[in-house]
């Protein structure tokens, strides 16, 4: 009996340790499989848990960001609304924009809030450039973007009403971490009465005060500049003398003189073109450079103008015939310089005085 009880328990022992580990998955599936569910959804509400957490502690320093932003903002308005000068920013990633009210109080526009898609001539349009002043415009601008550095240009900006006034406009990129234009901050300065007065300076130094012509050193100037770009060849030199111009002053008056001055003035204008150079070298003496013309059409416009300059004049009763005398030099040679045509011209207006007045002479040099 003892030898039997002895096997028994030696083959019991030897069946439990023939257990392995699918038959110990197969005996406790459910509960196994319960475990997971468990464990899976523990995971899954904690994960739930920490993206929220994550997602709300993002949302909280976005919209702390965002109102550090808007602080900023109003704090950069404020200073720009209370500055005298006349400042602006231009968002190019399509941000807020911001800038001064004395732009809207100066000129009756103002910046727009929000620019999408900045170009070069969006922002002219925006700063409402003069039409002659936008390749200036551009080309500074280009070089903005490109050397990523401040510029200062002398431009015209409208106005509201159709005018336009002389501004200095400085502007700079900002650049965001990636070296790229962010934005466009600019200044505007009004200086329209210091470069209006600086241009009537220059203008009066160039031209005569009684007729607003070229007078004679701007005249002598700009012909020997020309000719030296472009040569004489197809160009002429004109004298144009009034006739007896001293009778009108002796028996008409000097007023009457100054008259018969402006009234000459304003014919030789219209006779010859405005790229032509037309000048007063003093007392009742005018010089016109002629450029680029055919030999026929100045023919046709010398005796034109002797034709406009015959007029009469009155006073008191007493009537005056003035005419013209003209003194021509057109140039077919490459060599010749202001001097020879300035010459050959004299020559030929002395003939027509010694012809007897009242008409021109054309010499060919």
């Amino acid at each position: 009996m003892e030898n039997i009880e002895v096997k028994a328990t030696f083959d019991e022992e030897i069946y439990e340790c023939n257990h392995t580990f699918w038959d110990f998955v197969s005996m406790y599936k459910l509960e196994l499989i319960l475990a997971l569910v468990i464990v899976v959804a523990a995971v899954s509400v904690i994960a739930v848990i920490v993206v929220k957490s994550f997602k709300k502690k993002h949302n909280i320093i976005r919209q702390q960001e965002e109102r550090v932003i808007i602080l900023q903002q109003k704090r950069y308005q404020m200073i720009i609304d209370n500055s005298d000068e006349m400042l602006y920013e231009i968002s190019m990633q399509g941000d807020a924009c911001i800038s001064s009210e004395k732009i809207k109080e100066k000129f009756g526009w103002e910046i727009p809030k929000r620019v999408e898609d900045l170009s070069i001539r969006k922002l002219s349009d925006i700063l409402h450039v003069h039409p002659d002043d936008e390749d200036l415009f551009y080309s500074s601008t280009e070089g903005l973007v490109a050397e990523k550095r401040s510029k200062e240009i002398l431009i015209r900006l409208g106005k509201g009403d159709g005018s336009y006034l002389w501004c200095n406009v400085i502007y700079f990129p900002v650049l965001d971490d990636q070296n790229n234009m962010a934005s466009i901050v600019g200044k505007i300065v009004d200086v329209d009465s210091s470069v209006k007065e600086k241009l009537k300076l220059e203008l009066q130094s160039r031209t005569d005060g009684l007729t607003s012509l070229l007078n004679k050193q701007t005249f002598e100037a700009d012909t020997i500049k020309y000719i030296r770009d472009n040569t004489a060849v197809s160009s002429a030199f004109v004298f144009v003398d009034m006739d007896f111009f001293k009778t009108i002053n002796d028996q008409l008056g000097h007023s009457m003189g100054d008259q018969v001055i402006r009234d000459t003035a304003i014919k030789l204008q219209v006779i010859f073109a405005n790229c032509d150079l037309v000048s007063r070298f003093g007392g009742d003496e005018f010089c016109i450079f002629v450029k680029d013309i055919p030999a026929e059409t100045l023919l046709d416009k010398l005796n034109f103008a002797i034709d406009k300059l015959s007029d009469v004049y009155s006073n008191n009763g007493i009537r005056v015939q003035l005419t013209g005398s003209i003194g021509a030099a057109y140039c077919s040679d490459p060599t010749v310089d202001y001097g020879q045509l300035f010459a050959c011209a004299d020559k030929a207006l002395y003939e027509a005085k010694k012809n007897g007045r009242n008409q021109f002479v054309l010499k060919y040099i």
